[in-house]
């Protein structure tokens, strides 16, 4: 179950992060050293430590015997800015019971949607969730991704 992150979750937290990055988001960065650089750059947990200070953030983690392996953070605008899991840790319903988090909180601060920019490999995993591309795909940290939302109408 996906519980709030605390400031002492921050170098298992980065971990999972950089490791998702690295190895399962490889079909984005084909291993490009560049792109890889850009994207890590500010995926340190000092970095971390700031995005749990700022009150407009949300964080949970999840943990799998005791070692964090996934990761997602909410901003009060309704974009999800962190949500990666672990490799060897995906298809497990960590994913899921993240967002399951993050949706509690968008409940609890009103929102009526959510937003994100995807990976082409997340893609599946936010449309079973509901998500619908909402513009044409861009660039960022080097990589193609996909705009998506998802309504919260509706939800309780």
């Amino acid at each position: 179950m996906a519980r709030p992150a605390t400031v002492d979750d921050a170098a298992q937290a980065i971990d999972a992060v950089r490791r998702s990055i690295s190895v399962l988001c490889e079909p984005d960065h084909h291993n490009d050293p560049a792109i890889l650089d850009r994207w890590l750059a500010n995926k340190k947990p000092e970095t971390f430590a700031t995005w749990l200070s700022n009150p407009d953030n949300f964080c949970v983690v999840e943990e799998v015997d005791g070692r964090v392996q996934g990761v997602g953070l909410l901003n009060r605008r309704g974009e999800l800015l962190l949500f990666y899991v672990a490799p060897g840790f995906e298809r497990r319903g960590l994913g899921r019971s993240i967002h399951a988090a993050l949706l509690l909180q968008a409940s609890r601060w009103g929102l009526t949607e959510l937003h994100l920019e995807s990976t082409s490999v997340a893609r599946r995993f936010y449309e079973s969730l509901g998500y619908q591309s909402s513009g044409p795909q861009k660039q960022q940290f080097g990589i193609v991704v996909f705009p998506y939302a998802r309504s919260l109408q509706g939800l309780k």
